[in-house]
């Protein structure tokens, strides 16, 4: 379902996407999301559906993978 977006005023459109998700603390990464995205700047729109499912996903806490993350620090 295309809409408008909120910021813009581009159009949605519907694609899968991986979410980075943070959660107590853990980094999540949720391949293949359903969500909206502007097309012009980006901006997602999760449905409630979708937002409920994620919190259970990392609630669960049983991935299929697990991967390696480099942490760089900001200094100035």
């Amino acid at each position: 379902m295309s809409r408008q977006c909120y910021f813009c005023k581009g159009k949605t459109e519907t694609k899968n996407v991986d979410v980075d998700f943070r959660w107590e603390g853990k980094l999540y990464v949720i391949r293949d999301v359903p969500v909206e995205v502007c097309s012009q700047c980006g901006e997602r729109y999760y449905s409630s559906d979708v937002s409920k499912k994620i919190d259970r996903l990392v609630q669960i806490g049983q991935p299929q993978q697990t991967i390696k993350v480099p942490v760089l620090e900001f200094s100035q």
